[in-house]
């Protein structure tokens, strides 16, 4: 790491008239890493010129973001593609400080509440409704189909305020099923997500056909967790003209789900006209469906 004196000069030069000089003096910066990000935000100072600012920002950012694809990359090409982390890559994203603890911390103590209530004895039916009413009523999740709101979408976002639309409420309501050995799945539709609860637990997801049939019921994440028939899918399916496909009705694998969340937040950067978070989130979107 370079001295802190000499980051600062650094910092003061990229604004400097010459291309080539701003060029050199990011990428060296750049190629610190994580580690600089400190001297960097300490260098934030009012000395800074407007330019100045604009590029040091873009720089933090550009730092930060690399963090995000490096383990996104890394989760990827991991063995078992854990949910739970992978969904708190991507809201590091918004929230670059997001600690991995604490947020684990915060979903085992939801999945304790319901474990201490639920009875393994009990029918898959009788366990959604114990599951239903400890993570709605006593904590209190709800949520929309939809939100032009980013924070509705991230993990910390969700967990803050107990509230987010249907693909950031259901797969936290799947992770705390999975952790609770319940074979709750998530299932993206068009614009709208919902779980599934199976017959067993799945490993192998590469027969959406097959998959279908091991589905007991579906669940509606934004509904307090309402259980609804394959006719009811079909039903939307058909007001979103959308072809029938068997992918559709079937679980999801980790891999897929995340990938559907990536496709949300670039959606909704088009929405907000982010060309940055748009560029951004695409390149995340080919980093998890490569």
């Amino acid at each position: 790491m370079l001295p802190e004196s000499e980051i600062h000069a650094l910092v003061h030069l990229l604004d400097d008239n010459d291309k080539e000089v701003q060029k050199h003096v990011y990428t060296r910066i750049k190629d610190l890493g994580p580690d600089v990000i400190p001297t960097l935000e300490g260098a934030w100072t009012s000395e800074l010129n407007a330019l100045q600012h604009d590029r040091l920002e873009e720089l933090i950012h550009d730092i930060q973001f690399q963090i995000v694809c490096d383990e996104l990359e890394s989760w990827v090409v991991s063995e078992d593609q854990d949910l739970l982390l992978g969904y708190y890559i991507l809201s590091k994203y918004f929230t670059p400080d997001l600690n991995y603890d604490v947020v684990q911390k915060q979903v085992f103590k939801i999945r304790q509440s319901i474990w201490l209530e639920l009875n393994y004895n009990q029918t898959p039916l009788e366990q959604i409704q114990i599951f239903n009413q400890v993570f709605y009523g006593y904590h209190g999740f709800s949520g929309i189909q939809l939100s032009e709101r980013f924070d509705n979408y991230t993990l910390n976002g969700l967990l803050d305020t107990k509230y987010g639309a249907s693909i950031a409420l259901g797969i936290l309501y799947q992770i705390v099923a999975r952790d609770l050995n319940l074979p709750v799945y998530g299932v993206p539709l068009v614009k709208f997500y919902v779980a599934c609860f199976c017959k067993k637990t799945i490993s192998d997801f590469s027969d959406p056909g097959m998959l279908e049939r091991e589905i007991m019921f579906y669940i509606n994440p934004v509904n307090r967790g309402s259980l609804f028939s394959r006719n009811e899918v079909k039903e939307y399916l058909d007001k979103m003209k959308m072809d029938p496909d068997p992918k559709f009705f079937s679980p999801a694998n980790n891999k897929t789900i995340i990938a559907e969340l990536t496709s949300y937040f670039i959606e909704l950067s088009v929405f907000k006209a982010d060309a940055t978070k748009e560029a951004d989130f695409s390149k995340l979107f080919q980093i998890v469906t490569s």
